[in-house]
C-alpha cells in the first residue's frame, strides 16, 4: 500500500499564505478612517488672507485590497478689504466655505505605501452660506438691515466664484498620494509632490 505522507510543509505553506493575506489587509487598511490637516495657506482672487483645513475619509471596500472609496472636504477661510457702492465706507470681509469631492482610491504597488485617487468631478461642490459671512464690527454703523442682508448674499456667491477654481486644484493635487506612514494609529505622514504633510486621525470606519 502506498501512503500518502501530508506533513508539515503544506501546514507552514498555508500558514504562510495565511499571514501574508492578513499583513497586506492590515497594510491596506492601515489609513481607513478619517484624517484632517492643519490649515494651510491658498491663493484665491481678491483674498487678502486665505487658508483651507482638509480632510480625507477613506473606505476601504470589502474584499478589495488597497482599494474602496474617498471622500475629501476642506473648510476655506478668506478675508478681503472691499467697498460697496451703497456704502461709503470701506468694509472688511470674512468668509466661510466648505467644498468636498468624492471617488475612489486604489494601491499603485504592493507596498501599500502609495495610492492613486480617482475623483468624481460630478461630486464635487463648493458652498458659501451667507450665514458664514462676517463684516468688519462697526463697519455698517447706521445701515439699513435690509441692505446688509443683499450685501451678504451677493458676497457669498461673488465668493464661491472665487473660491471654486482655487479649491479644484487644491483637491486635484490629492490624486497622487506617495510614501503613506501611519504612526501610533493616529497619526498618518505622506507625501504630494515630494512636500509633506501630516494628518491627524478624526475618526475611525464604521
Amino acid at each position: 500500500m502506498r501512503r500518502t505522507f501530508v506533513g508539515p510543509f503544506f501546514s507552514l505553506a498555508a500558514l504562510s499564505v495565511a499571514i501574508v493575506t492578513l499583513l497586506s489587509c492590515s497594510r491596506s487598511e492601515r489609513f481607513a478612517g478619517q484624517w484632517q490637516g492643519n490649515a494651510q495657506t491658498i491663493q484665491i482672487q481678491n483674498a487678502s488672507n486665505a487658508s483651507a483645513t482638509v480632510t480625507i475619509d477613506f473606505a476601504p471596500a470589502a474584499g478589495q485590497n488597497g482599494s474602496g472609496n474617498v471622500n475629501i472636504s476642506a473648510v476655506i477661510n478668506a478675508s478681503q478689504p472691499a467697498t460697496s457702492n451703497g456704502i461709503d465706507q470701506a468694509y472688511q470681509a470674512n468668509i466661510v466655505a466648505t467644498a468636498s469631492i468624492s471617488g475612489r482610491y486604489a494601491a499603485e504597488d504592493k507596498d501599500y505605501d502609495d495610492i492613486i485617487l480617482s475623483l468624481d468631478p460630478s461630486t464635487f461642490s463648493v458652498n458659501v452660506d451667507p450665514d458664514g459671512v462676517s463684516f468688519a464690527q462697526n463697519a455698517f454703523t447706521g445701515a439699513e438691515q435690509p441692505m446688509l442682508d443683499s450685501l451678504t448674499t451677493v458676497t457669498a456667491e461673488r465668493w464661491r466664484q472665487y473660491i471654486t477654481p482655487a479649491v479644484r486644484d487644491l483637491f486635484n493635487s490629492y490624486t497622487t498620494i506617495e510614501d503613506i506612514e501611519v504612526h501610533n494609529n493616529d497619526i498618518l505622514k505622506f507625501e504630494i509632490g515630494h512636500k509633506d504633510y501630516v494628518f491627524n486621525r478624526t475618526g475611525v470606519p464604521d
